[in-house]
């Protein structure tokens, strides 16, 4: 019997978890993804506005 390589299969089922977990991070109106990038402008904010004090 000749063994059949199976080559590329893990790199589609990666592709394919890694397409599920972005689209579980950016769905809803109030997704983790969006309150992750909510939180870096509020620091970025802050953080700007302590640099401006004299």
């Amino acid at each position: 019997m000749k063994r059949r390589v199976q080559r590329g299969q893990s790199a589609v089922e990666i592709l394919i978890v890694l397409a599920l977990l972005v689209l579980v991070l950016a769905a809803g109106p109030r997704s983790p993804l969006e309150r992750l990038f909510q939180a870096f402008g509020d620091r970025y904010e802050r953080y700007t506005h302590a640099m401006s004090l004299p």
